[in-house]
């Protein structure tokens, strides 16, 4: 069973009734309520991440990245691919990254 809903006006005639007394009703020691600083520190802003864009990326088997191409030259990256593979220098793959702005554009031959 729920208990019942407290009476507001109850509950403000005992908090009343206890300050008369002398008895101090805050949350916080010596009677005063707690201001939003000390109940909850502010947390700090996160990090801005970095800028980044989309790259294609031609890549070894391994995962490691050959050569990088632009986002508008997909099809430069996949020709580089089917040339890597057509000179026995093993099957490669095209794949899109993020990389931070700024980072160097077409990187070169192995």
């Amino acid at each position: 069973m729920s208990k019942r809903p407290l009476n507001r006006r109850e509950l403000r005639a005992q908090v009343e009734a206890a300050e008369a007394r002398g008895i101090p009703m805050g949350d916080a020691p010596g009677g005063r309520p707690r201001s939003r600083s000390e109940v909850r520190p502010l947390r700090d802003k996160p990090a801005a991440a970095p800028r980044t864009r989309v790259v294609w990326a031609v890549c070894d088997l391994g995962g490691r990245v050959v050569a990088t191409f632009d986002y508008a030259e997909k099809a430069q990256a996949e020709a580089r691919a089917a040339d890597l593979k057509a000179r026995g220098k093993g099957a490669h793959f095209v794949r899109s990254i993020k990389e931070p702005i700024g980072a160097s554009g077409t990187s070169s031959d192995e």
